[in-house]
């Protein structure tokens, strides 16, 4: 078929309508490839028209079909963006997968914003980011917008970070750095850990230290807010409680964020070493990582921050401390409640709206109403228990 089209001027789409049943994907694609690259037979038009033609085909066939097509135009000069968009909303995934690999292959910035929808589907996330993070620098100011839209989707936003990591460029970090004060906690991390590894792949990429020492000053206030609130709920610090549970959970989550952050102005620290020091049983190894924190810490962070970590200052100490630093205060259980429930964090909020059902706080129900309506579907089923549980100690008393 290619002797004929080159040397005998045969129109290719005659050709195929004539030989009927023979003409499946593989000769088609092999024509329209030929007629696509660059030279003396190249025929752009026609070879759209033969693709065009593969990429309705329904069907078990069809999808074969549509797939040696998705894998096809990876191949080809960048001419074919409107067949790509449609592959990548084909039904099947396996055509929608191969379509991400060639927009990837061709770095195509038009189609980068398809790709970011298809960050929040568990199926293509992988791939979607392999193919942004192969556009390079031409996508940091795409993704960038979309870490920090608190209307996007969160699955599509928490899928970033590592993307821009994986790009490791200045321009990158830049996108990271000025949403590090991202609310979600969750989001927060992967930003802080992506700086990490940024700093340790590309060291020569210079960092805004004002800012990290920002970030770090308000996730240590964060650290002193949750003993406030654990002090105010009036339960015993080991408490096997959901809320104690989930307040025991975050105080650690806020340890490792703070020590991340330390680590990045202190990159010639050992201070992961310090962080488990931190955790240790062993008296000794646990002195000997407060002492060493204590030496290496400038004076301001020092004072505000070691006594977070110090085993000797009780929980009700540190509480009385934030009262100090935080400049706010949890005054009763309530507040406390109120607290949690108002966390971005469904999990907290969980616990939260947990609170309000177990210790009957009537005056918080406008907050479990809310939550009913949250896209979170643990926080939701523990709303309505809180909700039903209000209501019985109301009907009651």
């Amino acid at each position: 078929m290619l002797y004929l089209v080159y040397h005998a001027h045969v129109d290719p789409l005659t050709l195929l309508s004539e030989i009927g049943d023979c003409a499946d994907f593989s000769v088609r694609s092999a024509v329209a490839a030929y007629l696509a690259r660059p030279g003396e037979a190249q025929n752009i038009e026609t070879a759209r028209q033969i693709l065009i033609g593969m990429s309705g085909e329904s069907g078990e066939q069809g999808q074969r079909t549509r797939l040696e097509l998705a894998r096809l135009l990876g191949e080809l000069p960048d001419s074919f963006d409107p067949l790509l968009a449609t592959l990548l909303r084909d039904p099947a995934a396996s055509v929608v997968r191969e379509a991400i690999r060639s927009v990837g292959s061709l770095r195509k910035v038009s189609l980068a914003s398809i790709l970011l929808e298809l960050l929040s589907q568990p199926e293509f996330s992988s791939d979607a980011a392999q193919a942004l993070a192969k556009l390079g620098d031409q996508a940091v100011g795409l993704l960038e917008r979309r870490l920090g839209d608190s209307s996007s989707p969160i699955d599509s936003r928490r899928a970033i970070p590592p993307i821009l990591v994986s790009i490791g460029t200045p321009d990158a970090t830049r996108a990271i750095l000025d949403n590090l004060l991202e609310r979600d906690t969750a989001l927060r991390f992967q930003m802080i850990s992506a700086l990490n590894k940024i700093h340790q792949l590309h060291p020569e990429i210079a960092l805004d230290m004002q800012l990290v020492e920002t970030v770090l000053a308000a996730e240590i206030m964060g650290h002193y807010r949750s003993y406030q609130i654990q002090a105010a709920l009036c339960l015993p610090e080991d408490a096997n409680e959901p809320v104690m549970h989930a307040l025991r959970e975050s105080i650690q989550q806020e340890l490792e964020r703070v020590f991340r952050l330390l680590g990045l102005l202190y990159p010639h620290l050992d201070l992961h070493s310090v962080y488990f020091g931190l955790q240790s049983k062993n008296a000794t190894v646990y002195d000997n990582a407060l002492e060493f924190l204590e030496n290496v810490l400038k004076s301001p962070l020092r004072a505000i921050l070691v006594p977070l970590l110090d085993g000797k200052v009780s929980p009700q100490q540190r509480a009385a401390m934030a009262e100090r630093f935080v400049r706010a205060k949890v005054g009763n259980r309530e507040q406390a409640v109120a607290e949690l429930v108002a966390s971005d964090d469904p999990w907290l909020k969980s616990c939260g709206a947990y609170a309000i059902g177990t210790f009957a706080i009537k005056s918080l129900e406008v907050e479990l109403g809310k939550c009913l309506e949250h896209p979170d579907p643990l926080l939701r089923e523990t709303a309505r228990a809180a909700k039903l549980r209000l209501e019985a100690v109301a009907a009651n008393s």
